[in-house]
């Protein structure tokens, strides 16, 4: 980057000394300009700006309205932004996109209250499906409401004759059909995997609730669809992402689905960026894997469309998982659950089989991710990173750390681990199971994202959608404010731990592309980076108040190209 002294080279005969520009031997017209913005850059040179240039898909220059609009010719693209709030375009810390197809294809329950309006919906799904297709979907979450799980009877009332399969909105049960209890053959003495349990009812029967592995019974009888069928529905996945403003995630499924991905990419159909986690603890099956890296970068590199978008693709780290989740008592505690004595849960694996896996993910290139949700799993999965972590570009981390023991958390700076949270996860509990799961003397080492940046640890937020909002104003809001989205709770819960917009904003911009080997060409409005931005549909005060509950996103753009616009927004 460098100050230009003269602007002779574009016709204008103002110095702009505030100016700062991509470096280049001549200077040739903005192919876009945005105006009239109050840009949020979360680049410290320039936190807040009127304006910016656009060339040949980066950020050329950014600075006031006059020096912007200088930069422009008859072939510029000039947008008014009106005074609305413009940011980087969002990057979600954690994601699970393939996952979540079924909840944009099938029936999306996330964050209705009543069994009524759940069984309405799961009937009108119903009616648009073809005869034999498997119902799918959910995000159902019974806490909300009636504080009591749903039935197979409750399925069966409004769907008796198709295979019906839900996952709750944390994403660890399933509620299903007796059609689909009988599509897996499943009884009350049927083996589960380890963790897994299936409910009874009072009759000692499947009451219609399986629990983690369980749900495996069912699924692995679902029926396969075709790659176009897939590819379709990972496509129409990330059109939704990109109308909620994000441009690039980190994407956590199995290693297969990243050749969807890049077939998409090989098609030129990629609305966003995608740095691909995949789950895997197996040491040979890691290792196997640079194969499908090497296949993905050479298929990348073909496309041509680094040259015109950035990186879109890359398979870049592996994911294992050590508990389950506090609402289930699945997540590993240092000390026993507050309303269960005698029980803590237990890790889902060995301390030798994660390290195995973390020290075979290393030495193969690939940093790893580890869901921790519990204290006693964070603390045993930092002992294992202590022990078995190799050199590599890209650094580890620990995915949700819903519980954390102070001493630990100087531990994540210590050893150069990434804390990746999810603010919905905090806020989604509150009033409902967290102090009952926990108690109260355990609260204050609860989603500790403040303790977090005070120590220097690198904090990033996600969504893990799909077992929260995948929205990341939702998710800001919620970083901000630490309330509960239903109204429950007495206002903020331990609001010592919330954190300003901008360390949200950047959370959820830059820190996201610090994960990945991209962090010097996405996550800021920046000179030279590729031009991500997302344009609100109103102007976010500074400080943000609750108003950000009302804002949506106007228009995304990726690499200076309109990937969504809300409908109407002008």
């Amino acid at each position: 980057m460098k100050l230009l002294a003269s602007t002779s080279a574009i016709g204008a005969a103002s110095v702009l000394a505030s100016l700062v520009f991509l470096a280049q031997p001549t200077w040739a017209a903005a192919d876009l300009i945005v105006v009239n913005g109050d840009v949020r850059t979360v680049d410290p040179g320039k936190p807040k700006v009127e304006a910016f240039a656009v060339e040949k898909g980066k950020f050329s220059a950014i600075g006031s309205n006059k020096e912007i609009k200088a930069l422009a010719n008859a072939g510029t693209r000039v947008i008014d932004a009106g005074g609305k709030t413009i940011t980087p375009g969002f990057i979600d810390g954690h994601t699970h996109l393939a996952f979540g197809t079924d909840l944009v294809t099938g029936v999306d329950l996330s964050y209705v209250p009543d069994k009524k309006t759940w069984l309405e919906k799961i009937k009108e799904a119903d009616a648009r499906m073809p005869k034999g297709a498997w119902l799918t979907g959910g995000g159902w979450d019974y806490t909300l409401r009636e504080g009591k799980l749903p039935t197979k009877e409750d399925l069966d009332a409004v769907v008796p004759d198709r295979v019906v399969i839900l996952r709750d909105i944390d994403f660890h049960s399933a509620w299903v059909n007796s059609k689909a209890l009988e599509a897996g053959g499943v009884t009350a003495s049927s083996e589960v995997p380890e963790g897994g349990q299936i409910l009874l009812n009072d009759k000692g029967q499947p009451s219609g609730i399986l629990l983690e592995g369980a749900t495996d019974l069912v699924e692995k009888h679902r029926p396969v669809p075709t790659d176009t069928e897939r590819r379709e529905a990972l496509l129409q996945t990330m059109k939704f992402a990109s109308s909620l403003g994000i441009t690039a995630v980190n994407d956590m499924a199995s290693l297969a689905a990243v050749h969807d991905y890049a077939a998409l990419v090989a098609g030129k159909k990629m609305p966003l960026r995608v740095w691909y986690g995949f789950f895997e603890g197996d040491p040979k099956a890691i290792a196997g894997a640079v194969k499908d890296r090497d296949e993905v970068d050479r298929i990348m590199a073909a496309s041509g469309e680094a040259q015109k978008k950035g990186p879109l693709l890359k398979l870049g780290y592996t994911k294992s998982v050590m508990d389950g989740v506090l609402s289930t008592r699945t997540a590993y505690l240092h000390e026993d659950y507050s309303d269960q004595h005698g029980w803590r849960g237990k890790p889902f694996e060995t301390k030798e089989q994660l390290a195995a896996a973390i020290r075979a993910s290393n030495e193969n290139g690939f940093p790893t991710a580890v869901h921790a949700i519990g204290d006693g799993s964070v603390s045993l999965v930092l002992d294992v990173f202590a022990e078995a972590s190799m050199p590599r570009a890209q650094p580890n981390r620990i995915e949700h750390i819903e519980m954390v023991e102070a001493s630990d958390i100087k531990r994540f700076k210590d050893l150069g681990v990434v804390a990746s949270m999810q603010p919905d996860h905090a806020t989604g509990t509150i009033g409902k199971y967290i102090t009952e799961r926990i108690g109260e003397g355990r609260e204050p080492r609860a989603y500790v994202w403040h303790s977090m940046l005070d120590a220097g640890v690198p904090l990033v937020f996600g969504s893990d959608w799909p077992t929260s909002p995948l929205s990341p104003l939702t998710q800001i809001n919620d970083a901000v404010f630490r309330e509960s989205p239903f109204g429950l709770g007495n206002g903020p819960w331990h609001p010592e731990q919330a954190v300003s917009f901008d360390q949200a904003l950047y959370a959820y911009t830059q820190a996201g592309a610090n994960m990945t080997p991209w962090g010097k060409q996405i996550g800021s409005i920046s000179v030279g980076k590729w031009a991500d931005f997302v344009v609100i549909d109103g102007t976010l005060p500074d400080p943000l108040d609750r108003s950000i509950r009302q804002r949506k996103v106007g228009a995304t753009y990726l690499a200076g190209t309109e990937v969504y616009r809300k409908p109407g927004q002008r």
